[in-house]
């Protein structure tokens, strides 16, 4: 009897956990399902100047906050779309005359990822790509020379010929691509680091001849969410 009392124990404690992991998966892997996420990280203006020269811009932090949707497509593939929050862009510092510009452009983007979720472990391998679309909605750019700094805003134009100096002027419209490599836990926990690179140019025409300068967005940031 002893020992078959220690048996029916060791039994249970060997099937218990696993149909308790089991059913984790299943939930886990039933589409559709909501998220939400914020992060942050480092983010800057590639492209070229007016003569058509690579722009030396430094890194200025941004953030992100918003929430996405799971469905699944395939086997380990599923499609996220998802709507955020973001705050872009960037920092030049010009060392002869002692001047630091710092531009901060908020968008409202929508990125849609392709996602390669195989189980691993306690949860999900992320790996994903995909493009996004951002429109913006507020900015500013400081300009601080020597102890002085001063703020204009940001109005989003895409013909800023003949405008007043009392804005800066940016186009509105940004669009790109994306990638993202994480780990999402079976109780929803979920964190990756996102890779962005802005396809669009973002500084307004201001009618200058042979001007080459073309703004597109970048940036590196880590999030991290919790599905539901």
């Amino acid at each position: 009897m002893k020992t078959r009392l220690i048996a029916i124990i060791l039994f249970l404690s060997i099937i218990l956990p696993q149909a308790s992991a089991q059913k984790k998966r299943v939930k886990a892997d039933s589409g559709p399902v909501f998220g939400v996420l914020a992060g942050g990280g480092i983010q800057t203006f590639t492209g070229k100047n007016y003569w058509g020269d690579d722009l030396d811009y430094k890194y200025n932090m941004g953030i992100h906050a918003g929430a996405n949707i799971i469905l699944p497509l395939t086997g380990d593939l599923w499609i996220q779309p998802g709507i955020n929050f973001s705050l872009k862009g960037s920092r030049q510092h010009i060392v002869i005359d002692d001047i630091t510009k710092t531009t901060n452009l908020g968008y409202v983007e929508v990125p849609v990822f392709v996602l390669f979720r195989p189980q691993a472990g306690d949860g999900h391998l992320l790996l994903g790509a995909g493009p996004y679309g951002a429109y913006g909605l507020a900015g500013n750019e400081r300009t601080k020379i020597g102890s002085v700094t001063t703020e204009l805003k940001v109005k989003f134009l895409d013909d800023a010929a003949g405008e007043p100096a009392t804005y800066v002027y940016y186009r509105g419209l940004d669009a790109g691509a994306g990638v993202l490599v994480g780990y999402e836990l079976y109780n929803g926990l979920f964190a990756h680091l996102n890779g962005q690179l802005g396809l669009l140019k973002l500084n307004s025409d201001y009618g200058l001849p042979n001007d080459k300068t073309a703004r597109k967005n970048m940036g590196l940031t880590i999030s991290a969410g919790f599905r539901f």
